[in-house]
């Protein structure tokens, strides 16, 4: 399962100075905000802006499958008119808070940004996830899908790869998960 990183692990703050150096992780309470889109972090967080005030900060949310690879997705929480950092985005699992990672220095132009990950262990099958991971990614952000979200409809020649691609995908998530559990 994978779950948001222990801020004070070595391995993470390592991770995230290799990120972004002169910031710490943080522990960011969550607060979804009923009725939003999942997983739409900037969108949301804009709204939440001008509704209440505040600002969007961006940075990374880190996540990790304790002991075989961490993760950053490039994410937004809000700041609000009292300076806390709360994250409003919805999302598939409850979480009473996240790890984020503030970059000053990241932009968000309206395209997707890949996930930067790393493996923790020799592991074939882990590279191997990890790669389908970054192809999966391609393949939704191939020329003009790149500035689509929500919902993407895929060319026919990128969806037979995406099918293939997701069925190595599960047998590779169930020996890793059986591996490491």
């Amino acid at each position: 399962m994978i779950l948001p990183a222990n801020v004070s692990a070595k391995h993470v703050t390592a991770f995230c100075k290799s990120l972004v150096d002169g910031e710490h992780p943080l522990d960011v309470f969550r607060q979804p905000v009923a009725g939003q889109p999942e997983r739409e972090c900037f969108s949301v967080v804009e709204q939440q802006v001008s509704e209440f005030g505040g600002q969007l900060v961006l940075g990374w949310a880190i996540w990790e499958r304790t002991g075989v690879f961490i993760e950053a997705e490039f994410h937004a929480v809000w700041r609000n008119p009292d300076a806390q950092l709360i994250d409003v985005v919805p999302r598939f699992a409850t979480f009473g808070s996240i790890t984020f990672l503030p970059d000053a220095n990241s932009k968000y132009n309206g395209q997707q940004v890949d996930n930067v990950r790393k493996s923790m262990v020799k592991d074939m099958d882990v590279i191997r996830f990890l790669f389908l991971a970054k192809r999966r990614f391609e393949i939704f952000n191939t020329g003009d899908l790149a500035n689509q979200h929500g919902e993407i409809a895929l060319p026919k020649r990128l969806y037979r790869e995406y099918e293939k691609l997701m069925k190595e995908w599960v047998r590779l998530e169930r020996r890793i998960e059986a591996r490491y559990p």
